[in-house]
């Protein structure tokens, strides 16, 4: 074990100690319990360019795989209308 020693931004101080008044824990707990999360994010493994292409042909499959039975279903101006009409509505009628 190393021992670390330096200084951070009050806010991040006080978002650890708000994420360790809530499990109950130090804020020298969760300081590195998020440092070890962070340093495993990096060690992973970044996908080949090859993997990537692949990754991305698999998911291309699935690119109009759903049909609505609406040939207008994609249409951004009737989707923007239909958007609006609900986030107006107070749904009293569905009571």
């Amino acid at each position: 074990m190393k021992t670390l020693t330096f200084e951070i931004p009050d806010d991040l101080y006080e978002a650890f100690q708000v994420m360790a008044a809530d499990d109950h824990c130090t804020v020298e707990d969760v300081a590195l319990e998020w440092l070890a999360k962070q340093a495993a994010e990096r060690r992973k493994p970044k996908p080949s360019k090859r993997e990537r292409r692949a990754g991305l042909k698999r998911l291309r499959e699935f690119c109009g795989a759903v049909n609505s039975g609406d040939p207008h279903s994609a249409d951004n101006d009737r989707i923007d209308a239909d958007l609006a009409r609900e986030y107006g509505s107070t749904h009293e009628e569905e009571r």
